[in-house]
Order: structure tokens, then C-alpha cells, then sequence
């Protein structure tokens, strides 16, 4: 199609499917051309919602988690409309939102404008070179897509390695760096031991498969605190207090502050968890305006707290938790792991906790500590040919790309990309709250504006 804008989406997981989704929605009979890169079979699920487990749950309510800032509710719409009986409370398996997304994708490509062009290519996109005003998206198959605008919808990659002394573990049979690989559950034997490193939302999602499919074997979930994610208790409210919050910039006075808040919460038959939730609309702009030195602060001493209180699992995930801790199934374990050996048929894992050495002998090790957030070291011909042609930066926290707030990328001379724009998982270091789907869809419905309009 001559004369149309071209827009390239690199990832088809939620970020790339809800930006698709937006600009077929509201690009009317601009022309343009919409091409989504995804090495997926389907687009819409990425790594989140490929689980076909019913046991995985969202984490947030069914009512909340509609693909549009505008309706929020079009997702428990959609529940009712293909005969699911979940309540606008429920806790759906994750597994029906990737379907939800898919179909959305499906619909909007078969109804969109007839100026409009949209390709899905079921393929690696592996290099970016960027000439004047186009830039030059190369695929693993050996096309080339030439575009005006190019947004990396990356998601999550697969977690760093545990920080530990050696590393001769690695190329063990059964330590899977990947906890989603389809390996995982087919190298795992019922009797196997096995350990969890990291005790977040991934460890319960492996807790509650273990616990659905019987396993005999012994589980075990180490991290540095062993916290375990909060339970979600709805049905509370609390009002903003944004105007206290907003004016300070240091991270003690904002901790004293939410601490008064749920003391009062308390006292008015409320929950903390209101309070967090209060915050949850304005958490970007608070971190923004947060000088360097507090966000160092934040995530040395405080990061794992608030994790814990904002990333809440559903309360059957936790009856579940709760039995297997009970019943001697499942062990949580606090400590910093400093040595993991492989003995031929065993790991033994050597960790220590509040000064004192300890061993636990597993057959298995499950690496759940979280996607690799410094680009740097990821193995992604993309993202390293992105770094070699100076093209981007990681951000000062290591924790994703730099970036102005509306995702356009900076590169490494520090200017903002004219072509390069992201959403999602990338903007961590920016805006930390940018994880989650409430936070993606207003990103992608924002982004789409932006994209159409210039």
C-alpha cells in the first residue's frame, strides 16, 4: 500500500497485541500498515498466558482487566459472552485472558478498515538498522520490513542465572534456567525433589501445578527473605492521598506516610491493602519525580516489601500455600545462596541465613527469580545490535531501557529516538510500574495516539 504509514511491533505478547489492537481501533481510513513480528504460534499470549494450566490464576479480578483503559470490564463481558461462570471477583486461569486476547486480535484483523493492512510474521526479528527517517527491521526468516515507526514490545525474557560462586550447575539436565519451558514438565519426575529459587508469584504458580498433579516428591523455595506475595482480601476501599504523598521526594517520609495510612485503615474497618491500592494510580508519576539516589534507596531496602504487598495472589492460591507448608510438601526457605553443586544424580545447594551455613539436596532446581531486567545481558541478536548501533541504553537502574515516560526510546548519545518507541516490561526503570496489564493497555492506548498522530 503506497503512501501508508508503516508501523512495525515487534513482540506479539499482551504489550504488542494490545498496541495492534488500539491502532486498528482508532486509525479510521488513515492508511497504514501494521506489521506484528511474534515467533509464537498465536499472538496475544506471550510468556504470562501460554500456561494451560487451570490452576493459574490472574491476578487480578476478572472486572479489572478488560484490554481498553475505557472498559475495563470488556474482559468479564467477554467471560459471560462465551459461557464462562466467573464472578467480576473471580480470579479466572490465566490461560482464558491469552484466549481473550487472541480472539480480540482475530476479530479486529478480520474487521478493519480497507485502508488499513495488517501482517502477522511468524518469525525472530534479529536486527534494526536505522537510514534517515526508516528503519530497517530484519527477520530471521530473511525478510525485511521497512517502517516509519518501530515499537518493541518485548515482555519478559528468561531469568539471570543465581549469583552463586561457581556455575558448573548450569549445564545440568535438571536446572532449568527457563521455569516455562515445556522441559520443565517433562524432565521433572513425580518423585523428584525439587527446588523453587525465588518465593514470588512463579513459585506459587509451580506450587499449585504440584499440587493439582499430585507431585510426591519434596518442594522447596528459597529467596533472600522468603517473603511470600501478599493475599488479595477485595471489597475494602480507602481514600487517595496523593496530595500528602505527591510534594516529597525522599522514600523514608513516603514510608511514614503510608504507615499512618494503614494504621488509619485500620482503625476505620478498612485493609492495607486499600492504602497500596490508592497509590496504584499514581505510583508512576510519584517515582518520576523521585531524585536518582531515592530509587537506589528504594530498591536496596524496600523493593521486596513492596512487591510483596502490591503483587498479591488470590486466596485459593494461598489455602493451597498453606497446605502444602502444613503437610510438609513444601518448605519456604530464607537465606543467599553462595554455592550450587552438581554431584552426578543430586545439586547440593549450599545457602546461608542470618550468619548460618545450611545444605539442602534437591534433584531438581526451578530458576523463578524473575525475568533479566539489564539489557545488556541479554542474549537477543536484537537487543545486541540495538546496543551496537548506539540505538539504545539501559536505563540508570538497570532495570530496563531508557526512555522518555511516553516510551520513546533514548539512544546512546542521549537523544530520543525518532523512530524507536516501547511499552511495558522496558519502562520499569522509568515508570516501575509497568508490569502489569492496567498499566500496559493505558501505555498502548497512548502510545497508538501518538503513533496515528505523527
Amino acid at each position: 500500500m503506497e503512501n501508508s504509514k508503516r508501523i512495525t511491533i515487534i513482540g506479539g505478547g499482551a504489550s504488542g497485541t494490545l498496541l495492534a489492537l488500539n491502532l486498528l481501533r482508532h486509525c479510521g481510513d488513515q492508511p497504514i500498515v501494521i506489521n506484528v513480528v511474534e515467533k509464537r504460534e498465536r499472538v496475544g499470549r506471550g510468556v504470562a498466558f501460554s500456561t494451560m494450566d487451570e490452576c493459574h490464576l490472574l491476578n487480578v479480578p476478572a472486572a479489572k482487566m478488560g484490554a481498553f483503559p475505557d472498559e475495563i470490564e470488556h474482559f468479564h463481558r467477554w467471560l459471560s459472552d462465551n459461557g464462562h461462570d466467573h464472578g467480576p471477583s473471580s480470579f479466572v486461569p490465566r490461560k482464558l485472558f491469552g484466549q481473550y486476547l487472541s480472539e480480540l486480535f482475530e476479530k479486529a484483523s478480520a474487521a478493519r478498515p480497507s485502508t488499513s493492512k495488517l501482517d502477522l510474521h511468524n518469525s525472530e526479528a534479529v536486527d534494526i538498522s536505522i537510514d534517515g527517517a526508516t528503519a530497517e527491521v530484519k527477520l530471521a526468516s530473511g525478510n525485511v520490513l521497512s517502517s516509519d515507526k518501530v515499537a518493541l514490545a518485548f515482555g519478559n525474557f528468561v531469568p539471570p542465572h543465581p549469583s552463586v560462586e561457581n556455575d558448573d550447575f548450569i549445564s545440568a539436565q535438571k536446572y532449568f534456567q527457563d521455569p516455562w519451558s515445556r522441559s520443565v514438565s517433562e524432565e521433572i519426575s513425580a518423585d523428584d525433589s525439587v527446588l523453587i529459587i525465588g518465593t514470588g508469584l512463579s513459585m506459587v504458580d509451580f506450587a499449585m501445578r504440584y499440587h493439582r498433579s499430585k507431585h510426591r516428591g519434596k518442594i522447596y523455595a528459597i529467596s533472600t527473605r522468603g517473603l511470600l506475595p501478599a493475599v488479595h482480601k477485595l471489597g475494602y476501599s480507602y481514600p487517595g492521598f496523593f496530595d500528602e504523598i505527591g510534594p516529597m521526594t525522599r522514600i523514608t517520609d513516603m514510608l511514614k506516610s503510608v504507615r499512618r495510612h494503614i494504621e488509619a485503615a485500620s482503625s476505620d474497618s478498612s485493609d492495607w491493602r486499600a492504602v497500596i491500592d490508592a497509590l496504584r494510580p499514581h505510583t508512576q508519576e510519584i517515582w518520576l519525580n523521585l531524585p536518582l539516589a531515592e530509587k537506589k534507596y528504594f530498591m536496596q531496602h524496600l523493593s521486596r516489601y513492596w512487591n510483596v504487598a502490591r503483587h498479591r495472589m488470590p486466596a485459593e492460591a494461598a489455602e493451597v500455600i498453606d497446605e502444602m507448608r502444613s503437610s510438609g510438601k513444601l518448605t519456604i526457605m530464607k537465606g543467599r545462596l553462595k554455592r550450587i553443586d552438581w554431584l552426578g544424580s543430586k545439586f547440593d545447594v549450599e545457602f546461608t541465613s542470618d550468619g548460618v551455613r545450611s545444605h539442602v539436596s534437591t534433584d531438581a532446581i526451578i530458576n523463578c527469580i524473575g525475568s533479566e531486567s539489564n539489557f545488556e545481558r541479554l542474549d537477543s541478536p536484537l537487543v545486541k545490535s540495538l546496543f551496537a548501533g548506539g540505538y539504545v541504553r539501559k536505563d540508570a537502574l538497570s532495570l530496563g531501557l531508557d526512555a522518555t515516560p511516553d516510551g520513546t526510546l533514548i539512544g546512546r548519545d542521549g537523544r530520543p529516538s525518532p523512530l524507536l518507541r516501547t511499552l511495558g516490561t522496558a519502562l520499569k526503570g522509568v515508570l516501575w510500574e509497568s508490569t502489569a496489564v492496567p498499566e500496559i493497555r493505558t501505555q498502548a492506548k497512548a502510545l497508538s495516539d501518538r503513533l496515528l498522530a505523527s
